[in-house]
């Protein structure tokens, strides 16, 4: 009997070993085939902290050591990502091919199945749903219907995996519950966007189902997850209706909305994700600026926006234009700003994945050739990456795009770009004969205000 004791507490002393559920640390390790660079960024998701940067060895392969915790990981290279739930004491090895993580990420390892889930979750709810336009365009009844099966699903190919951990599994309910209302909330607009009806309205219950929800749970919001999504949606949803009621700027209007947030963390966190955008397309930066201060509660915040504040003051009416040397020409060779000094220069900044500045283009080739010969220059800036340059040279070509068209040296990060605070595209600009800004946010081509400003400055 004594013997059989020994033998039994030797047993239970190996099991405990070899799970050893005591290790706080994640071994990871894999290969990426293909790569391109040599390092690659693994950040743990969902409110955690950490950070782990992926040193590839010259075939791509690499073994890492993490201490950040269990969790939700993404490993990600600009566009390209791949997420896992990694637990503390686990082994995982992880293939995939780079620039393609979607198709060809696999994970083994230390019960796989949760993160499993994860690198196939956004593909199965793409194909389940389906076209993402023909969706949103049903009508609300069968909108609903097909809403309500589409969340079942997605919670069944959850509940499929079988080893999955009941805190992950938790969360991930929570999460798609928080998608299922996304989805809802988002209906009005996205509607009335793609069958064409601006104003399109939902009916008395269409939002029911909303009713109740917390919208200011700090620890939820600070996820980053669907219910993040839900409550920015939300609180700018009352915003749009406060501008309607009031006659209120919608900029300001947001402000006003935000600004009354009980909760200091989504307040100022709103406040400043509005602000950084919204500052520089307002009308009266000054008056916005104001406003903004005396709703934030955040001195880290205040500095960011004070920091805008000040270089939009360089930006106003007569003020020396920030300048561009020797950017790339479609037609050959360079070109710099000083090379229109003595004309008008209308500048379109846009990109040639952006729908908004394509939408721009039919109204921008009437205006050059209804002003053609006149003493002015419309100049388009693209900012497409460098790699993409073939597609803008094909792009400019293909769609016979008129004026000067030029391509700015490092994309989003020109001194032209980041000079004029541009954040967001399309972006129209003025500019006097004497390199002086007439407008720095300029109307648009569409815009019949484009016209009285060109009439008003007497071209």
């Amino acid at each position: 009997m004594k013997r059989i004791l020994i033998i039994l507490l030797s047993a239970f002393c190996l099991t405990s070993c070899t799970e050893n559920p005591s290790k706080k640390y994640i071994l990871f390790s894999g290969k990426i085939e293909n790569a391109t660079k040599k390092e690659y960024r693994m950040v743990k998701n969902k409110g955690g902290s950490g950070r782990v940067d992926i040193i590839l060895a010259e075939d791509g392969s690499f073994t890492d050591t993490i201490t950040s915790g269990t969790g939700h990981y993404i490993l990600t290279d600009s566009r390209n990502r791949a997420d896992f739930y990694l637990t503390d004491g686990g082994e995982y090895h992880f293939t995939g091919v780079a620039n393609d993580f979607r198709n060809t990420a696999k994970l083994t390892g230390t019960d796989p199945d949760a993160s499993n889930y994860l690198m196939t979750k956004y593909e199965r709810i793409n194909r389940v749903r389906g076209d993402y336009t023909e969706y949103n365009s049903l009508n609300e009844s069968d909108f609903l219907t097909r809403e309500a099966m589409l969340n079942k699903s997605y919670l069944s190919y959850l509940d499929s995996f079988a080893n999955i951990p009941e805190e992950f599994a938790q969360f991930e309910r929570d999460e798609l519950y928080n998608y299922h209302l996304l989805s809802l909330i988002k209906y009005e607009f996205l509607h009335g966007y793609y069958t064409k009806q601006p104003d399109f309205k939902v009916s008395k219950d269409f939002l029911k189902e909303l009713e109740g929800v917390d919208y200011v749970n700090e620890k939820a919001y600070k996820l980053r997850g669907s219910y993040n999504k839900l409550v920015i949606e939300h609180f700018k949803r009352k915003a749009s209706d406060f501008s309607e009621s009031e006659g209120l700027d919608e900029y300001l209007a947001k402000l006003k909305v935000f600004g009354d947030i009980p909760n200091d963390h989504i307040k100022n966190d709103l406040l400043l994700s509005a602000a950084k955008y919204d500052i520089g397309y307002t009308d009266d930066f000054e008056k916005y600026y104001k406003n903004y201060l005396s709703v934030s509660t955040s001195d880290e915040n205040d500095k960011i926006i004070t920091e805008k504040y000040q270089g939009l003051k360089k930006l106003t009416l007569g003020q020396p234009s920030p300048v561009f040397k020797d950017y790339v020409n479609h037609a050959g060779g360079t070109t710099s700003l000083a090379d229109f000094k003595g004309k008008y220069v209308y500048i379109d900044v846009w990109a040639t994945w952006c729908a908004p500045c394509l939408a721009e283009v039919p109204s921008l080739k009437k205006i050059e050739k209804q002003y053609h010969g006149k003493n002015i220059e419309f100049l388009s800036i693209s900012i497409d990456i460098e790699k993409v340059r073939p597609a803008w040279r094909k792009m400019v070509t293909d769609k016979k795009l008129g004026g000067t068209q030029l391509i700015a040296e490092s994309d989003w990060s020109s001194e032209f770009i980041k000079e004029y605070q541009i954040n967001s595209i399309p972006r129209f600009i003025m500019i006097d004969p004497s390199g002086k800004i007439v407008n720095s946010n300029a109307p648009r081509p569409s815009s019949p205000e484009l016209l009285d400003l060109f009439n008003e400055l007497g071209i």
